[in-house]
């Protein structure tokens, strides 16, 4: 069993496997990753769980905030307009910033 695997010992999913999401692509964006963390949902590290198939949608409770306040705050912190990814994939995200910061927008 791998370390991203886990069987459960007990209660109604016992002997179920759970497999945890990679996090390959979300650490090659650390850096980014951690700042849009603060700035957007103002998480230090270590407060939250990201992994490749996080998306934006896992933190609208957050603050009460809605999804459009989300794609607000983004563009206002990354002047970056993220509104048209229908997956709203934090990694999607990373990947659109660090092409900004690259110069590749």
């Amino acid at each position: 069993m791998g370390e991203e695997e886990y069987i459960v010992p007990s209660g109604p999913l016992k002997g179920k496997k759970i497999e945890m999401a990679s996090t390959a692509g979300v650490h090659m964006f650390e850096e980014i990753a951690r700042e849009f963390m603060l700035q957007i949902f103002g998480l230090e590290p270590g407060a939250y769980l990201i992994t490749d198939e996080s998306s934006l949608r896992d933190f609208v409770v957050a603050d009460d905030m809605k999804l459009a306040d989300i794609h607000r705050k983004i563009e206002g912190v990354f002047s970056l307009d993220v509104s048209d990814l229908k997956s709203g994939k934090l990694l999607e995200i990373f990947v659109r910033i660090h092409e900004r910061q690259s110069g590749g927008e």
